[in-house]
């Protein structure tokens, strides 16, 4: 991304940084959800710990394919854990169980408060991404009836 791109883009470095955010809060959702004794809950911890560097890249360098990246990764992360969040188990839903969130009634409500939590902040990136891969910098808009330029 050159200088001009920002130019042609205000506000590109705000909404990156605020998806960093988004990201980085997320995967401390899942930290503070872990159980170490619960290889499920081990292996959403380094999961969760693949949106970091998406989350270095759009805090430095919010480019269009750091933006399709998050939106692969956040939407295959909400349809997984809407699936598991559907099947009944102990706490309430799968997803608490999937968390370690066995130790105990306070502990489950605590976990499915972070559960929603970690949702709602998938799906502010996902906002995110929406507006920032709805600008289209450096391509003119057609007008209607116009003859197209040749490539």
């Amino acid at each position: 991304m050159t200088s001009a791109d920002v130019a042609a883009r205000p506000g590109a470095h705000a909404l990156g940084r605020a998806a960093a955010g988004l990201a980085v809060a997320g995967s401390l959702v899942h930290v503070l959800l872990l159980d170490v004794t619960s290889l499920a809950s081990l292996a959403m911890v380094a999961t969760a710990a693949v949106c970091l560097p998406c989350a270095w890249q759009l805090w430095r360098r919010p480019t269009r394919s750091a933006w399709r990246t998050t939106v692969l990764a956040d939407v295959t992360m909400l349809a997984l854990h809407l699936q598991v969040l559907a099947q009944p188990a102990a706490g309430g839903t799968a997803h608490g169980a999937h968390h370690g969130a066995h130790h105990g009634a306070h502990h489950g409500a605590a976990a499915g408060g972070l559960v929603w939590t970690g949702l709602a902040l998938v799906a502010g990136s996902l906002a995110a991404a929406a507006v920032a891969l709805a600008r289209r910098p450096g391509r003119r808009r057609e007008v209607l009836g116009a003859a197209p330029t040749p490539v």
